[in-house]
């Protein structure tokens, strides 16, 4: 590729994604080999779903922050085999689905030592309202129609926005306990709301709009499939790459930040404090 077409911004933004990749590997690492051997059994144990989910996170957004892909754009930074639309979107599937179950086992333990019964009812919700959402950023990935991905986003910024108002609920039930967690918890998913509303959302609808305006003709999802594991476009341009950047920037930080941390999450017994 000729050295006009690479942007040093986004060559530096490659650097820096990859070595945060790398660095949450370490930290996966390091909190997942903890022991803590006086804990409840039932608490072991559900800590020890924890630490699986977040490393199928950790692990998963690793391999998309070495390899950034636009799936329904087809753009990459590197030209591999395995670094397709198809298989980046199989590994963000099994990565978002962990990630939502592990906030569907912390607040469902919460709100079940609480016996609040509906955080108990979003603690279920959040899996299943993700798994739809898996399935709209597909029809995206594989149709390349945005409409997929408006519908999805919206659906994580609902479900977040369910979670904050458990969060909330937990904090003023037992106010006493464990209340800078879960304050940076609400603090974190209230801001999470506001990005997805304010920037993530309106984005996918402009591209929307955009290739309404431009009648634009969509894959099927046949032909999707064939598309989405053969054709990539290598570009590192800045125009390519800069609305993608917030997004993955925060989600393969921050995200997995909060993903590790909710192995080592405060839990409660029934009725008391862990």
């Amino acid at each position: 590729m000729p050295a006009t077409e690479q942007s040093f911004g986004v060559m530096l933004w490659w650097s820096a994604l990859s070595a945060i990749g790398v660095a949450n590997i370490v930290a996966w690492l390091l909190v997942a080999r903890r022991e803590e051997a006086d804990e409840d059994p039932e608490l072991r144990r559900e800590r020890l779903y924890q630490v699986v989910l977040s490393g199928l996170f950790t692990f998963g957004c690793a391999y998309r922050s070495f390899l950034p892909l636009a799936e329904a754009q087809r753009i990459v930074l590197v030209d591999m085999w395995f670094s397709n639309a198809f298989v980046s979107r199989s590994i963000a599937t099994i990565a978002e689905l962990s990630i939502a179950a592990q906030w569907a086992l912390f607040v469902g333990q919460w709100t079940k030592a609480i016996g609040s019964r509906v955080g108990w009812v979003v603690s279920r919700f959040l899996v299943p309202a993700i798994a739809f959402a898996e399935i709209c950023s597909w029809y995206t990935a594989l149709t390349t129609n945005f409409a997929g991905s408006v519908i999805e986003e919206s659906t994580w910024a609902v479900t977040s926005a369910l979670m904050t108002i458990t969060l909330i609920s937990l904090w003023w039930r037992r106010r006493e306990i464990r209340r800078p967690f879960i304050g940076a918890a609400i603090v974190l998913n209230a801001f999470y709301v506001m990005f997805m509303a304010t920037v993530d959302v309106p984005m996918y609808k402009a591209r929307v709009r955009a290739d309404t305006a431009a009648h634009k003709t969509y894959l099927t999802v046949g032909e999707g499939f064939a598309d989405s594991t053969r054709r990539t476009v290598v570009t590192r341009r800045w125009d390519d790459w800069k609305d993608e950047m917030p997004w993955m920037t925060l989600y393969f930080s921050v995200g997995v930040w909060i993903s590790i941390s909710l192995i080592r999450a405060p839990r409660l017994k029934t009725g008391i404090a862990a």
